[in-house]
């Protein structure tokens, strides 16, 4: 049984004393805030005098400070009252200067050893197990007393499951700069952006939703000291921006005013286009008003089911058997094929790579280019292009060759610039519908059930034929 004193007995202090506690130690409390009943509850000896609780002679001396009030804590400290053999613990998030600063005020006679636990009050609150404990032997004296202090110490972490990591204060550092810096950094300009929950999460925006919300718990004092503290945090900052601006300049490179004007100007002619579909067929999917029109381009959201797949819309038959073509073959198209096929559909191939042997493993037929895909007479063309290839390849269809009926579907991940583009290319006697299914192969690799699917009638025929497609 370890004698410790936990000096900070904030949330992190009361969060290990409750667990040191409970593996039977005994543990003792000091804060500058009058925490006497939060220890009080927790069944801990408080002292509102760092003195006293010196001369308690504790074995081991926890650091739960903040990094800016450390080194005002440790001169308070009366260290004649200390034991020889007494082992000073920090548990600072920046380790460099905690260890520097040990070392320069601590008596040569006193041990020091420098951990970070690489989880919080809120991850550990319900258990420790694999989480990361990391720490260094900065100075152990080589007498049983004192090594059996440090490792009685680092032996309570490891039995609680943690990963036990030994690694130098100089590592350390580097890796919370790119770890802990750089999520406390991203998180908060994440919060700023104040991004709300939607119906349709991903899963990769529901882990930002996490950090945004994690980060916000923790105080901007915190964040500052982990810049202000660790020498590798500007240096990280400074990449963030520079990286930022890359990314920034590169975006704006590829968004040549061509595409500017295709994407944003041809708003008004698509509009027309689409009205004058709208009135010459007045039982459009039973939406003749304007009201119901904007009701009908509003997007609709689907909960995909694993037995029943619903790879066009919620009005998707699963007892007909529909010929599909995929156009853009790779991952994404594969990842719909297999689904697709496993329900008893044809499916066809098309691709700027070839795919052909990849295609014949999944029982897909392909085509080796548009004008052979188009014979085959597909009542559904998918386009699984690139955004950026999607107008060309749209381009070189020869849509004369193509069922009248024909129903063009894409799962884009932008849906203004598709709607508008088929609104622009295909003629008026093509369905167009826009899809958006909210995960890909690796979130949907398990299967779809419950998982998003987005998805707006631009404009379905009102006959039967072309509904149930």
């Amino acid at each position: 049984m370890l004698k410790i004193a936990i000096i900070g007995f904030g949330n992190l202090g009361q969060s290990l004393a409750k667990t040191f506690a409970d593996l039977g130690h005994m543990v003792l409390a000091h804060s500058r805030c009058d925490q006497s009943k939060m220890a009080q509850d927790l069944d801990i000896s408080y002292f509102s005098d760092p003195q006293d609780l010196c001369e308690q002679n504790p074995q081991v001396i926890l650091l739960c400070t903040s990094i800016i009030s450390t080194e005002s804590v440790l001169k308070s400290l009366p260290f004649q009252h200390h034991r020889l053999d007494t082992l000073f613990v920090d548990m600072l998030p920046v380790k460099e200067f905690s260890k520097a600063l040990l070392l320069k005020l601590l008596p040569s006679y006193i041990d020091v050893l420098c951990t970070n636990p690489m989880f919080g009050v809120e991850r550990g609150k319900h258990e420790w197990n694999g989480m990361f404990f990391v720490y260094e032997k900065v100075r152990i004296g080589s007498d049983g007393v004192g090594i059996s202090f440090c490792d009685n110490f680092l032996n309570m972490f490891e039995k609680e499951g943690c990963r036990m990591v030994e690694v130098s204060c100089s590592e350390q550092d580097k890796y919370v700069a790119g770890e802990q810096f750089i999520t406390h950094t991203v998180g908060r300009v994440l919060g700023m952006l104040t991004l709300e929950s939607t119906p349709i999460n991903t899963k990769g925006y529901e882990t930002l939703l996490d950090l945004v919300d994690n980060t916000a718990r923790d105080s901007f004092d915190l964040y500052y000291e982990l810049f202000m503290y660790n020498k590798n945090a500007f240096e990280m900052f400074e990449r963030l921006d520079l990286a930022f601006d890359t990314l920034k300049k590169q975006l704006f490179g590829y968004l040549s005013d061509v595409v500017r004007k295709q994407v944003f100007d041809n708003a008004e002619k698509v509009k027309m286009g689409h009205e004058e579909y709208m009135m010459s067929n007045p039982s459009h999917n039973g939406a003749a008003s304007e009201s119901s029109s904007k009701d009908m381009r509003s997007h609709n959201i689907a909960q995909v089911s694993n037995s029943k797949a619903q790879i066009i819309s919620d009005h998707f038959d699963d007892n007909s058997r529909l010929k599909i073509a995929i156009v853009g073959f790779g991952n994404f198209g594969q990842f719909l094929a297999k689904t697709i096929i496993r329900q008893g559909h044809i499916v066809l191939a098309y691709s700027r790579s070839d795919y052909y042997d990849v295609a014949q493993k999944l029982g897909v037929t392909y085509c080796s280019d548009v004008e052979e895909l188009c014979k085959e007479n597909p009542e559904v063309i998918l386009f699984c292009t690139s955004i950026l290839s999607t107008e060309k390849v749209l381009r070189s269809f020869p849509v004369q060759r193509l069922m009248r009926n024909t129903l063009f579907v894409d799962v884009l991940s932008v849906k203004e610039f598709p709607k508008n583009l088929f609104l622009q290319k295909l003629p008026l006697n093509f369905d167009i519908l826009c899809t958006h299914p909210m995960f890909g192969p690796e979130s949907g690799k398990n299967g779809w059930e419950a998982l998003p699917f987005v998805y707006d009638k631009v404009r379905v025929g009102s006959d039967e034929s072309r509904v149930s497609l």
